[in-house]
């Protein structure tokens, strides 16, 4: 009876002692000022087929601790280094700064045009597999080199870094303009069999002066008359002064894991209309005169949102797939530059029927463009389709991607103004006091 007791007391001391040690979690801490954030990473194609790797950190110092916020200019600091992989370029950094990187608050990883055009797919698998990089993280294409975007990325209203590449990559649901790409919905477009992947495009601005907007509008074929000029833009061409010169507008097209052509972003809104990711846009579309666009220069100004969910129908005729889609928007007049009044009556039912034939044709060619120039199927129209197949390779063998580039479209546009502002009516000047 004595050795039994003894031994219960030995698994009972043992057992205590062991919990004792499981429970203190400390034998691989790391303590916060031995790591080093990143809130930004920028790939581009470096020299000998090596990877030239550019990240922005955060200084937390700089940033600021309570009510008083550090100076801009001195939140972030820059380092670039060349290597063979993105990890083998990280462990460089660790030894050049002495701490560790840590991505576990990244916002933004931007890749070069160059690169994306070749393939992203095993950058990709790299992010997945590494638990640092969290699945909201945003992804980016550069126009030019990811190295100069960071360098120009200068934030003058927001003093966190971090905030704002939040806010810029975000801004798509109040512009229309952009799009919202992450790792995780990137990743599993690119290896879906029924739609391709989107990312945001990110550029820097040249333009060091107002006067040179006439040569910028010329490259881009813009002139007063267009159809809602103000979109028609990719990021780098916009015709914008300011002190930050990096932005983002329009969007990188993908097919599988390569890039295959941009968009405006104008087109770019088309996109957020089809898909459902449409928060509100202010859309400026030309007045008619006698049935045709005026060449006036003189624009209807709308703030537009989604009535309801586009609805999308895909119907095979022979070889052509027959897709049918719906949008139902609702908006707001925010602006008239001429002296019609559209606030009532027929003149408001002719305003909407005109603004949704607007939007139709806009979506339309929008669609066309994915096909013929792309052969991608960004909106993912084959989800619709892929629910008719029982057997998985069957759907397979349908190959949607290749049927895609045969895609006859029928579009619809329904757009209803439910609000006109603080005006009723609207009187000409010219109708109460003469010329």
């Amino acid at each position: 009876m004595i050795r039994r007791k003894s031994l219960l007391t030995k698994i009972k001391i043992t057992f205590s002692i062991t919990m004792l040690l499981l429970s203190t979690g400390c034998y691989d801490h790391v303590e916060v000022d031995e790591l080093v954030y990143v809130v930004s990473m920028g790939i581009d194609s470096g020299v000998n087929g090596n990877l030239r790797i550019s990240l922005l950190f955060a200084i937390p110092i700089s940033i600021g601790v309570g009510p008083e916020p550090g100076e801009v200019d001195k939140a972030t600091t820059m380092i670039t280094v060349e290597a063979p992989t993105i990890y083998g370029g990280v462990n460089i950094i660790n030894t050049v700064i002495g701490k560790d990187v840590n991505f576990s608050h990244s916002k933004v990883i931007i890749i070069s045009k160059e690169l994306a055009e070749k393939g992203v797919g095993k950058f990709m698998n790299t992010f997945n597999k590494y638990r640092e990089f969290r699945p909201n993280t945003f992804i980016g294409i550069a126009r030019g080199t990811a190295e100069e975007f960071l360098k120009e990325t200068k934030p003058v209203l927001e003093v966190n870094p971090a905030k704002y590449f939040e806010l810029l990559m975000e801004s798509y649901s109040i512009t229309g303009f952009t799009t919202g790409s992450t790792l995780e919905e990137f990743y599993k477009t690119m290896e879906c069999t029924c739609m391709e992947s989107v990312a945001v495009l990110l550029d820097v601005n040249k333009i060091e002066s107002s006067d040179e907007f006439e040569g910028l509008f010329k490259k881009t074929q813009i002139n007063k008359s267009n159809e809602g000029s103000e979109g028609n833009h990719k990021a780098g061409e916009i015709p914008v002064i300011f002190d930050n010169k990096a932005n983002g507008m329009g969007m990188a097209i993908f097919r599988a894991d390569k890039m295959v052509g941009e968009i405006n972003g104008r087109e770019t809104l088309c996109y957020l209309v089809v898909s459902n990711m449409l928060g509100h846009v202010l859309y400026s579309i030309p007045e008619t005169d006698n049935g045709s666009i005026s060449d006036d220069g003189k624009f209807i100004s709308l703030r537009l949102k989604q009535a309801r969910k586009s609805t999308i129908n895909v119907k095979m005729n022979g070889d052509v797939p027959v897709i049918n889609i719906k949008i139902f928007l609702e908006g707001d007049i925010l602006s008239i530059d001429g002296d019609k009044d559209y606030f009532a009556g027929e003149e408001l039912k002719e305003l909407e029927k005109y603004a949704g034939e607007y939007m139709r044709k806009e979506v339309v060619n929008f669609l066309e463009k994915t096909r013929s120039e792309f052969k991608s199927d960004i909106c993912g129209t084959g989800r619709v389709l892929k629910r008719t197949f029982l057997i998985w390779d069957e759907w397979l063998n349908f190959r949607w991607s290749d049927k895609y580039g045969k895609a006859e479209f029928e579009v619809s546009a329904k757009v209803s103004v439910r609000r006109t502002g603080m005006t009723i009516k609207q009187v000409p000047a010219a109708n109460l006091k003469g010329d």
